[in-house]
């Protein structure tokens, strides 16, 4: 058996499936929809120092998860 054609062989292999957990990982998308911005955006705001764009990540995890925009409540 050749090693030049095994060694091109399983380095196909390994990139074909490192592209096919790279291409589910890409699809299943954070589990918890749009649950878990509104404590991170509390959280944001307990800070000693409260960070002035909290409202801005808040709306880009809404956006990002493909949530309707809103007020914190």
């Amino acid at each position: 058996m050749n090693k030049g054609n095994r060694s091109i062989r399983l380095t196909a292999v390994a990139v074909g499936v490192f592209g096919f957990a790279a291409s589910l990982t890409a699809f299943a998308g954070p589990p918890w929809g749009c649950d878990h911005c509104l404590p991170a955006y509390y959280a944001c705001q307990t800070l000693p120092d409260p960070n002035p764009t909290c409202l801005e990540q808040f709306w880009q995890c809404q956006m990002d998860n493909g949530c309707i925009i809103t007020m914190p409540e």
